[in-house]
């Protein structure tokens, strides 16, 4: 199950944040979030969730935590994860519906947070 969780896990989390990254680069907008927005990316992986990279990431640990057998890794997941939303998500949430106003609104409304 080690080898086959890591694999499982780590392929979902390169899919997702290559996925992502295509998208903001089709997109010609940055990724790096201390970088303004120049564009929504409201479709491709952002059609179905609002934070691919970040469950990109999420699914990168869990399948470390697999490889390692350790359950102190996988627990760890659940900090990490409260201090990404709050500190990171609701931030990005908040500047993307000053920017981009009704059409974030609408997009926010159609598309899940996470997932």
């Amino acid at each position: 199950m080690r080898a086959g969780g890591l694999a499982l896990f780590l392929g979902i989390s390169a899919a997702l944040i290559i996925a992502a990254r295509l998208r903001f680069r089709s997109a010609d907008t940055n990724v790096q979030p201390s970088q303004p927005a120049t564009a929504l990316v409201v479709d491709g992986i952002y059609g179905r969730t609002r934070n691919p990279m970040y469950l990109g990431l999420a699914a990168g640990h869990v399948g470390l935590a697999l490889g390692l057998g350790s359950l102190w890794a996988l627990l760890a997941l659940v900090p990490a994860l409260l201090v990404i939303h709050h500190g990171v998500v609701l931030r990005e949430e908040r500047y993307l519906e000053e920017k981009f106003g009704g059409e974030y609104l609408r997009y926010r409304a159609r598309v899940a947070r996470w997932i």
